[in-house]
């Protein structure tokens, strides 16, 4: 073996050896993958793994740039489910939205919103986005102008701002009216009567009725409701009649009707347009 150098061996050998650890992990990547191919076969055709129902996901959008976490605001959603179950105790928005918003102030029965608050400050409250009213010219009726039966939700945003007009220093209210929902001429008729348990007067008798129709007929939609309500007088616990404010005006021996029209058409898939008018009169006795 002329010319044979044990040196040069070893660090042949040696260079091999590299070369194989090196190649190790690649050998055996695939050898891995359908091991594991195979387990998860037999795992699938012997366990059926159970359904999983997600968490709801929420989505909220604002017309401000910032984050939902750095934003001092919060939003409430007051379902119809809700708002629904408190009519069956009192007809009066100011009644619905104090014990289903606790940060809004408690009713006191009158015609006229003032004092009425949110969050300690006047929230501006909107009919399907468009104001009510504005501090420049107040009027204090804005929580009565419209029946809370022709309603289908109530979006509640608490917290000062301006992106929606003046007049948000406690937040916004923003009233979303019904909408048609699919058929020719969906109807509901309602008709409520309340008497007081211990003293039956016809001074005291008090009912509403309300009626409704809409549909959607291919790219034309229509509602109208239609309500009236007649309010008897109010009892204190000794069966007395309580005074009447004459200056802000009483929602008890009052007359109240309400006529809401909507007419949308559909352009097409993504432009709609729509006009609605809303007719509402309270009128002391």
């Amino acid at each position: 073996m002329s010319g044979f150098n044990p040196k040069n061996q070893s660090f042949y050998v040696l260079k091999d050896k590299k070369v194989l650890l090196i190649l190790m992990p690649l050998l055996l990547t695939p050898a891995a993958y359908a091991e594991d191919s195979v387990v998860s076969n037999i795992n699938s055709e012997q366990k059926v793994l159970p359904e999983t129902t997600l968490a709801p996901i929420i989505v909220t959008a604002s017309r401000s740039d910032v984050e939902r976490e750095k934003s001092p605001q919060t939003v409430q959603i007051i379902e119809q489910e809700d708002i629904e179950q408190q009519l069956q105790i009192s007809s009066n928005s100011s009644d619905v939205l104090s014990n289903l918003l606790p940060s809004y102030t408690p009713s006191r029965g009158k015609m006229n919103g003032s004092g009425e608050t949110l969050r300690g400050r006047t929230p501006l409250i909107m009919i399907d986005g468009v104001p009510q009213s504005n501090p420049l010219r107040p009027t204090g009726r804005e929580a009565h102008s419209i029946d809370f039966s022709m309603v289908e939700r109530v979006e509640v945003v608490q917290g000062a701002n301006a992106t929606n007009g003046m007049g948000a220093t406690g937040g916004v209210i923003n009233i979303i009216t019904k909408k048609p929902k699919s058929g020719t001429a969906n109807q509901h008729f309602g008709i409520q009567a309340t008497v007081p348990t211990d003293t039956v007067d016809s001074d005291t008798f008090s009912y509403k009725t309300n009626y409704g129709v809409n549909g959607v007929q291919g790219d034309v939609d229509y509602l109208l409701s239609l309500s009236y309500e007649d309010q008897g007088k109010y009892l204190d616990g000794a069966g007395r009649q309580i005074g009447v404010d004459n200056t802000q005006g009483d929602l008890m021996e009052s007359r109240a009707y309400d006529v809401l029209a909507k007419l949308g058409y559909q352009i097409d898939d993504d432009q709609y347009v729509q006009a609605s008018i809303n007719r509402y009169e309270i009128k002391n006795k």
